[in-house]
């Protein structure tokens, strides 16, 4: 049997291992040795303790000098510790240090490219999985992720020439083969994008392979709804989501049940708002049953959450934290099945955008159209597929060091 090591780099809140989890699940029923490399290990704590993982933090850089809106992939590098040539080698020793602790025979990336660096510098097998936006596609130059604002494309440019220059710096210490387009960290990797073609955040890529969402209905506590006679409306956020007080105000005045799950509330917020027909919750909780009789979901954008809402036909409300979400709520929007929340955050605003998703038909019957079009899709059968690919891998590899040897 092998040994995969699952690495997470980039990005916050808990999508990322909840798409890693089942996979990592099946390779560990199969007899294979799994281990993970996460950015926040409070998040694996909560998630990969109780599953009896192991995990490690991932290499991160502390510098706090941020740029504030990077405008595209390159720039995220950029924000990330790329434009440190120290940062970098720091991030690219660690992630090689970790493969061959573990002795990895092959490493799955969610939006960690210091990790694809490594593997392309060790020669470690690696399959890359993404929504769309951990996976930019092979533009040049590298598109925009602020479609809303002019960006020169000199700016583009130099973004991607800048974050070259440093990772092929690293090519003759390191032994490896220099890039001619960040992009080829990818193509290097076996890619797969777990997501619908609507909503892929660069929007939908001609000649792609969509392989559908991995998300879990099944985690958490099993709850159910009380008020037969009422609308059912779920909400999944963070409490320090720009407008938390005030949407919580919006949604204790509708006349509706409401289930609300914001991992890391305080017990005053939760005593101050908590009454009849709204329920604040922190913990994880089972929506396959819920979404059943959910008539409007709001969230911040997360793509496992709109995916698994969508399927359900449940119209959304998003509260966007980044760009990525914001993005997520465009191609929702696109759809006709929801609306995303710009900066105007108060509670009449709210409850306004609340009223308009619940009671506007059209949203309903758009998520509904969605949900017919994917009638019957199974996130089971991407995880198999993804299984495959690692399996087909794990044998390539294989026999090349036989063939070499």
């Amino acid at each position: 049997m092998s040994r995969i090591l699952f690495a997470w780099e980039l990005g916050g809140n808990l999508g990322h291992i909840t798409r890693q989890l089942p996979i990592a699940r099946q390779l560990r029923r199969m007899g294979h040795q799994v281990f993970f490399v996460v950015r926040d290990t409070a998040a694996a704590a909560q998630l990969l303790t109780p599953e009896g993982f192991a995990y490690a933090q991932a290499p991160v850089n502390v510098d706090k000098k941020r740029l504030p809106h990077p405008v595209n992939y390159a720039e995220i590098l950029i924000a990330s510790g790329y434009a440190d040539p120290a940062v970098l080698l720091g991030l690219v020793q660690g992630w090689i240090s970790l493969i061959r602790l573990f002795k990895a025979d092959i490493i799955v990336v969610d939006h960690a490219p210091t990790a694809l660096v490594a593997a392309r510098l060790t020669g470690l097998p690696a399959i890359t999985i993404g929504t769309g936006f951990e996976i930019p596609p092979g533009h040049l130059p590298l598109p925009s992720i602020r479609p809303w604002e002019f960006i020169p494309t000199d700016r583009l440019l130099r973004a991607e020439q800048y974050v070259l220059e440093r990772l092929n710096a690293l090519a003759t210490p390191l032994h490896g083969g220099t890039l001619e387009r960040i992009t080829d960290l990818f193509q290097g990797a076996r890619k797969v994008l777990a997501t619908f073609a609507e909503l892929d955040h660069y929007g939908i890529r001609e000649g792609e392979n969509y392989v559908g969402p991995i998300y879990t209905g099944s985690t958490g506590h099993a709850i159910t709804w009380h008020l037969i006679d009422k609308p059912h409306v779920f909400a999944y956020l963070r409490p320090d989501a720009p407008g938390f007080e005030n949407l919580l105000e919006a949604l204790s005045k509708l006349s509706a049940e409401i289930i609300v799950v914001a991992p890391g509330t305080k017990p005053a917020h939760i005593q101050a708002f908590a009454k009849p027909n709204l329920r604040i919750l922190t913990q994880p909780v089972q929506t396959e049953q819920l979404f059943k009789m959910t008539d409007c979901a709001v969230t911040t954008g997360g793509a496992g959450t709109v995916s698994q809402c969508l399927l359900a036909g449940i119209p959304l409300l998003l509260l966007p934290q980044n760009v990525e979400q914001f993005l997520m709520g465009l191609r929702v929007e696109a759809l006709g099945a929801g609306i995303a929340v710009r900066n105007n955050r108060q509670e009449h605003d709210f409850a306004w955008l609340l009223e308009d998703v619940l009671n506007k038909s059209r949203y309903r019957q758009s998520a509904q159209a969605f949900a017919q079009q994917y009638a019957g899709y199974e996130p089971g059968c991407t995880i198999d597929k993804v299984i495959q690919l690692i399996d087909n891998t794990l044998k390539t590899s294989a026999c090349s060091d036989m063939n070499a040897s």
